[in-house]
């Protein structure tokens, strides 16, 4: 179920440029249901990584604010509210250091891609939720495929 909606959430997202509401919810149940039958996760885990993306949002306020002498909220105006849903939303899937590193490696990933389809096409903006929803479908894959835990 899991890759569904990620699969949904990269294809609606270089289609659209948003993502519908709907998605980083499943993607939270599922998450969610993925953690409880999971013997190595927890939920204070969750709520850690929760933390670790408030403080990145706190930073960008902080950054931006100081940045335009005045109080900016970067939602929607320079990182959009579906990507932050979704980065909330995979929190159930990792433990803190893991997360760390697939946020990190994620937005690697995302500028690197990014770099190269915008020589194909011109984009103004970037699939960001998308981009890291194909990068988690990748791991996962790699993964099971090869029995590695990248992360």
């Amino acid at each position: 179920m899991l890759s569904i909606f990620l699969i949904s959430v990269v294809w609606q997202d270089l289609k659209q440029r948003a993502i519908h509401i709907a998605l980083p919810i499943l993607v939270f149940i599922t998450a969610l249901i993925i953690n409880f039958l999971s013997d190595h996760l927890d939920y204070i885990m969750c709520l850690k990584n929760i933390g670790f993306v408030l403080v990145n949002i706190f930073g960008l306020v902080l950054y931006f604010s100081l940045k335009n002498k005045s109080i900016v909220n970067p939602i929607d105006s320079m990182i959009g509210l579906g990507d932050v849903l979704f980065f909330l939303a995979l929190t159930p899937l990792f433990n803190i250091k893991s997360y760390i590193l697939f946020f990190i490696a994620g937005m690697v990933f995302s500028l690197i891609l990014h770099v190269i389809t915008k020589t194909f096409k011109k984009q103004k903006t970037v699939p960001l939720a998308g981009y890291l929803a194909l990068f988690l479908i990748g791991i996962v894959f790699v993964e099971r495929i090869l029995n590695l835990n990248l992360l």
